[in-house]
Protein backbone atom coordinates (compact mmCIF):
# COMPACT_ATOMS: atom_id res chain seq x y z
CA UNK A 1 0.00 0.00 0.00
CA UNK A 2 2.90 2.34 0.58
CA UNK A 3 3.68 2.15 -3.14
CA UNK A 4 0.37 3.77 -3.97
CA UNK A 5 0.13 6.27 -1.12
CA UNK A 6 2.76 8.50 0.39
CA UNK A 7 3.47 8.28 4.11
CA UNK A 8 1.75 11.63 4.60
CA UNK A 9 -1.39 10.30 2.90
CA UNK A 10 -1.33 7.18 5.07
CA UNK A 11 -1.01 9.31 8.21
CA UNK A 12 -3.84 11.57 7.08
CA UNK A 13 -6.08 8.57 6.38
CA UNK A 14 -5.36 6.96 9.72
CA UNK A 15 -6.22 10.21 11.55
CA UNK A 16 -9.27 11.02 9.38
CA UNK A 17 -12.86 10.60 10.35
CA UNK A 18 -14.82 7.94 8.42
CA UNK A 19 -16.94 10.54 6.63
CA UNK A 20 -13.75 12.29 5.43
CA UNK A 21 -12.44 9.03 4.03
CA UNK A 22 -15.75 8.33 2.29
CA UNK A 23 -15.76 11.85 0.86
CA UNK A 24 -12.22 11.40 -0.49
CA UNK A 25 -13.14 8.05 -2.04
CA UNK A 26 -16.25 9.56 -3.59
CA UNK A 27 -14.22 12.42 -5.05
CA UNK A 28 -11.75 9.95 -6.54
CA UNK A 29 -14.58 7.92 -8.07
CA UNK A 30 -16.23 11.01 -9.58
CA UNK A 31 -12.90 12.16 -11.03
CA UNK A 32 -12.26 8.70 -12.48
CA UNK A 33 -15.73 8.56 -14.04
CA UNK A 34 -15.19 11.97 -15.63
CA UNK A 35 -11.83 10.84 -17.00
CA UNK A 36 -13.38 7.66 -18.43
CA UNK A 37 -16.16 9.70 -20.08
CA UNK A 38 -13.58 12.00 -21.68
CA UNK A 39 -11.58 8.98 -22.84
CA UNK A 40 -14.72 7.41 -24.33
CA UNK A 41 -15.56 10.63 -26.20
CA UNK A 42 -11.98 10.86 -27.46
CA UNK A 43 -12.09 7.25 -28.64
CA UNK A 44 -15.40 7.87 -30.45
CA UNK A 45 -13.96 10.95 -32.15
CA UNK A 46 -10.91 8.98 -33.27
CA UNK A 47 -13.12 6.19 -34.60
CA UNK A 48 -15.22 8.71 -36.54
CA UNK A 49 -12.11 10.35 -37.97
CA UNK A 50 -10.74 6.94 -38.95
CA UNK A 51 -13.96 6.04 -40.76
CA UNK A 52 -13.90 9.38 -42.60
CA UNK A 53 -10.30 8.76 -43.68
CA UNK A 54 -11.22 5.27 -44.91
CA UNK A 55 -14.05 6.74 -47.01
CA UNK A 56 -11.70 9.35 -48.42
CA UNK A 57 -9.14 6.68 -49.35
CA UNK A 58 -11.83 4.64 -51.13
CA UNK A 59 -12.95 7.71 -53.10
CA UNK A 60 -9.38 8.58 -54.05
CA UNK A 61 -8.70 5.00 -55.14
CA UNK A 62 -11.82 5.04 -57.29
CA UNK A 63 -10.77 8.35 -58.85
CA UNK A 64 -7.30 6.92 -59.55
CA UNK A 65 -8.84 3.89 -61.22
CA UNK A 66 -11.02 6.12 -63.39
CA UNK A 67 -8.05 8.32 -64.33
CA UNK A 68 -5.93 5.25 -65.10
CA UNK A 69 -8.73 3.90 -67.26
CA UNK A 70 -9.03 7.21 -69.12
CA UNK A 71 -5.27 7.45 -69.66
CA UNK A 72 -5.07 3.88 -70.92
CA UNK A 73 -7.81 4.30 -73.55
CA UNK A 74 -6.91 5.24 -77.12
CA UNK A 75 -7.75 8.83 -77.95
CA UNK A 76 -8.29 11.09 -80.90
CA UNK A 77 -6.59 14.45 -80.70
CA UNK A 78 -8.22 17.74 -81.61
CA UNK A 79 -6.18 17.64 -84.85
CA UNK A 80 -7.90 14.46 -85.98
CA UNK A 81 -4.97 12.13 -85.23
CA UNK A 82 -5.93 8.80 -83.80
CA UNK A 83 -3.61 7.15 -81.28
CA UNK A 84 -4.44 3.72 -82.63
CA UNK A 85 -3.09 4.64 -86.09
CA UNK A 86 0.22 6.02 -84.79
Amino acid sequence: MSNILTQQQIDMASNAEPHEILLAIHKRIVNTEAMVAKYRDHAKNLQLELEMQKERIVKLEERNKEEDKILAEPYSSVYGEDETKI
